[in-house]
Parts: structure tokens; C-alpha cells; sequence
């Protein structure tokens, strides 16, 4: 097949990938999607944002999400211990029905999903509708003419090389931000300095009827577990921790790390009494960055390739089919304008209002995980004193928080200050009347620490991966600083946030079209 030339060449078949060639070929483009991997693949991020519905009725994929086998999730609940030596915590639930009228959707819930099946599932319909996937293709250099992007070279599984000139280049790359890492634009936030440990466990306790399906974050000092309940009695765990809460991590394995979160706390040790490792434990470190720049002269960065923030109110998905479906109007503008970058710039001014909202957001709340009264207020007021989020104020907020970014600014606005407040009053208790920020962050649960048994599956996969390993392990598409890659990738060397290697994406022949 000729691949010289497309009207789009996107990059990455992950949610945003995959979403945005299915949106461009109903409209009438040659679409090239170019994906790394084979699907299914190992991804994270299983837990999904009602809101995002409203997308999926427009790629035509609602109706058919509801029969996957999925775990329907209905609302989420954020809790606080009462004490570490004991199984009491105080809980905010937020219900997906408790926002306004007039924002409830026919199908006000969503989804708990592996991100392997999901994604494949995605890129299947984006097949489906005509648009050209190419998995195992690995993306060798972006071809530029200053900041113009005219087209990629890259290589096939079967090493076979393809320059393909194209009017736009979207870069859907995920974590790998190809375009803004080569470019130097990608830079780590300044205030939410997270890392996480996750993995699967099966037999962990779950809450009883419907409540089983609800997404769980315990809030800890800097930082929070969460519990997500997927299909076959498998439960997503992992712990996110801002630093300086991880300044220990790196004398640890990731196993050993989420071990003595375990059992640190009680009432998060005894879900896990019965519980197997169903998959190896991964470390996954720096989760949010933007990219200084998301738009240039045939060029867009869409989804986690333009900014990440955080996991805590499931954003990653939902910005991708969000920024996805922005993203197609825009390009559809740009080559139907003569290339006119003014859809490109109020694509790129979208996105970072976008992200400052949510980042802003995000790092309120973690200055305020640093004290423990701050936070006990905040979920005090939204749950037992707020009717679980269900007045006038909480249902906007919630509103805002279940995915409607656009919206409810002045609510947001209000939260940011009255948060403020809250910091400052725990500083000053700190400070000055010497209270301890934590005032049991030295007392731990004193129960014998739990053995966690792996599972037949775990043992099975691992005498599996010992027998191929390679020799030379390379990065991992998702966790570029931990796992493993195919090895006919190990030509890209991986480049840090803050960009100070600008030869990732290029070959030793330089591609020319």
C-alpha cells in the first residue's frame, strides 16, 4: 500500500488517537494512525468520567460501552481515616446524579475498564470507519521546514522504512509527547510533584450492592490510594505521592512501597486479608507536565501528549476524547481555510484554560493534603454536612469536577479561596501553636505486617517473561522510565521532562521526502 502522502497523520491509537482519526475520516480525510504497540496492551488509567459519554454518542460507541462487561460506576467516594490503628474514616460520597438539572444526561454514569481491552476497542471502531492503522510502526523523526510540520519517517515492524508527506501531523503519543520533548516545550508542574505505585489484586474486599462499583481514594499525608473495582473480582490499587512523600521511594521497589502503604493504615490492610497480586507492581514518576506550546504550522498535540495532571478525578481519558474532539474541528478548519492558524491558536488558548483550571485545581488540593485539618474539613462539608454534594453549590462544583471543565468557573473560583483559607489556618496551627500537621502521622497501624500470595496467572506471566527477556531491556510505552519495549525501538532514547535531550526522534539516516 502507498503511504506517500495523507491529509493527517496522527500519532499514538491510544483514546485521543483513535477518537480523533474516527472524527476526521467522517469528515472526509485520508487518515493515517500509526500506533507503536500491538493491541491489547497494558495501559493505566482504568477509571472514566461520565461526562465523557456525551463524546462517545457522537463516535457512536455509548450504546455498545454498556455491553462490554465493564464495571458500571455511579459515583465516587473520597475518605479520610479517623486513625491508622483503626477501621473508622470519614467519607464524602459524590453521586454522578447529584449535579444541576439541567447538566443530567440520559446516561449519567460511566465506567471502570481495562485500559487493554478499552483502548482496542476504540481503535477498532476508528478501523471500522476508514481510517488506515498501522500497529508495530515506530515514528523515526517528524519532517520540518522551520516549525512546519510536512510529514514522519517510519519504520514498520518489519524494518521496512516510509516517509509519508502529510498537510497536518497530530502527535496522540501519550507520556511519550513526541513533538514537545523533541522541541524542548514540555515542562514539569511546579507544584505537583507526583509519583505512583499500582498494580492488580484480586479478593480485595469490596463494599456491598451497588456500591462495589464506586471508585475509592483514601487522602493520606501528601498524597492518596485508590481503590478501582474492575470485572472477574480484579481491583486496580496503586498510591500517588507528592514529594516530599517520596523521597524514601527510591531505596524501595515499587512492591515493597505499596506493601507499607498496606499496612500502614488499618482500615486499608484489611481489605487486602484475603487479597493475591494479580499483576506486577509499576512505578510510574513525574505525572504532570504541559507542554509550552500545543499547536504550530501543521502541527497539534492532543490529550496526554499536551498536558497531564493528575489521576484523582480520572481526567486522563476524558481530555483526550475531549481535546480529541476540539482538535478535529480545528484541523478541519486549518486545511479548509488554507491552512489559517486562527482555529490552530483558539484550539491551543482552549486547552491551556483547560489545563489551568484543572492544575490549578489539583494543586490547591495537594498543598492542602499536607494537613490533615484542611483536608477532614473539606470532606466533612461535602459529605455529612453537604448531603454528600446534593445543594445548590456542591452540585455545580461536582459538575465541574465530573468533567465539565468550560463551566461553573465562579463556583470553582470560590473553592480555590475558601481552600486557601484552609491551608493558611493549618499553617498558622503548625507554625505557631505547634500542632502537628498530621496528628497521628507517627502512629501506624501495629498489626503484623500481611503476606500477599501472587496469583497463578502473576506466576504464570512472569516464568513467561523471564524465558524471552531481552537482554538489554529498553523503556516501556506507558513508563518510560521503568519497563520494558520491544527491542526494535531501542533507537529512541528516552528524554526527561525538562527536554535537555533533543535527539530522540532522530535517525542516524536523516529521512527527506
Amino acid at each position: 500500500m502507498n503511504h506517500s502522502h495523507y491529509d493527517v497523520v496522527i500519532i499514538g491509537g491510544g483514546p485521543a488517537g483513535s477518537a480523533l482519526s474516527t472524527l476526521l475520516v467522517r469528515k472526509g480525510y485520508r487518515v493515517l494512525l500509526l500506533e507503536r504497540e500491538k493491541f491489547p496492551r497494558f495501559h493505566v488509567g482504568e477509571s472514566l468520567q461520565p461526562t465523557t459519554q456525551l463524546i462517545w454518542e457522537k463516535l457512536g460507541i455509548a450504546e455498545a460501552m454498556q455491553h462490554l462487561g465493564n464495571t458500571f460506576k455511579y459515583a465516587g467516594e473520597i475518605r479520610i481515616g479517623l486513625d491508622p490503628r483503626k477501621s473508622d474514616y470519614e467519607y464524602s460520597l459524590n453521586r454522578f446524579k447529584n449535579i444541576p438539572r439541567q447538566k443530567l444526561q440520559e446516561r449519567h454514569y460511566t465506567y471502570h475498564v481495562e485500559r487493554s481491552e478499552f483502548d482496542l476497542f476504540v481503535l477498532n471502531h476508528a478501523r471500522e470507519a476508514g481510517v488506515t492503522v498501522i500497529e508495530e510502526a515506530a515514528v523515526k523523526e517528524i519532517l520540518w521546514e522551520g516549525d512546519k510540520a510536512i510529514g514522519i519517517c517510519w519504520r514498520t515492524k518489519d524494518g521496512l522504512e516510509h516517509v509519508t508527506q502529510a498537510e497536518c501531523v497530530a502527535d496522540c503519543s501519550g507520556r511519550h509527547a513526541l513533538i514537545s520533548r523533541s522541541r524542548q516545550f514540555l515542562v514539569p508542574d511546579k507544584t505537583i510533584k507526583t509519583s505512583a505505585v499500582f498494580g492488580q489484586f484480586k479478593h480485595v474486599t469490596r463494599d456491598p450492592g451497588i456500591r462495589q462499583g464506586y471508585f475509592n481514594a483514601y487522602i493520606i499525608e501528601n498524597g492518596w490510594i485508590w481503590f478501582i473495582p474492575l470485572h472477574s473480582d480484579i481491583m486496580s490499587v496503586g498510591v500517588v505521592m507528592n514529594e516530599p512523600g517520596t523521597d524514601w521511594w527510591s531505596q524501595k521497589s515499587p512492591e515493597e512501597i505499596i506493601l507499607t502503604y498496606i499496612n500502614r493504615y488499618k482500615f486499608i490492610r484489611e481489605r487486602f486479608e484475603q487479597a493475591e497480586l494479580f499483576s506486577k507492581i509499576r512505578m510510574l514518576r513525574g505525572l504532570s507536565y504541559a507542554s509550552t506550546r500545543a499547536v504550530g504550522d501543521g502541527w497539534i498535540l492532543v490529550g496526554d501528549a499536551n498536558f497531564f495532571v493528575d489521576p484523582l478525578l480520572s481526567t486522563g481519558v476524558h481530555i483526550a476524547f475531549s481535546s480529541a474532539d476540539k482538535a478535529a474541528d480545528a484541523i478541519n478548519t486549518f486545511l479548509k481555510s488554507n491552512r489559517n492558524m486562527k482555529p490552530f491558536k483558539q484550539y491551543e488558548k482552549w486547552s491551556k484554560k483547560y489545563n489551568f483550571h484543572v492544575s490549578k485545581s489539583m494543586g490547591i488540593l495537594y498543598k492542602m493534603m499536607k494537613y490533615r485539618l484542611a483536608v477532614e474539613t473539606v470532606i466533612k462539608l461535602t459529605g455529612k454536612y453537604g448531603n454528600h454534594w446534593n445543594n445548590p453549590i456542591l452540585r455545580r462544583l461536582n459538575a465541574w469536577g465530573l468533567g465539565n471543565y468550560d463551566q461553573f468557573h465562579w463556583v470553582l473560583y470560590c473553592t480555590w479561596a475558601f481552600n486557601f483559607l484552609l491551608v493558611g489556618i493549618s499553617e498558622v496551627r503548625e507554625k505557631f501553636l505547634r500542632i502537628p500537621a498530621w496528628d497521628t502521622h507517627t502512629e501506624f497501624c501495629s498489626e503484623p505486617p500481611l503476606t500477599i500470595l501472587k496469583s497463578a496467572e502473576l506466576l504464570r506471566q512472569e516464568k513467561s517473561r523471564n524465558q524471552v527477556r531481552s537482554p538489554t531491556p529498553v523503556r516501556d510505552v506507558n513508563y518510560p522510565e521503568h519497563q520494558v519495549v520491544p527491542s526494535d525501538l531501542s533507537d529512541e532514547t528516552h528524554i526527561p521532562v525538562n527536554g535537555t535531550n533533543t535527539n530522540s526522534l532522530k535517525s542516524t539516516n536523516r529521512c527527506k521526502l
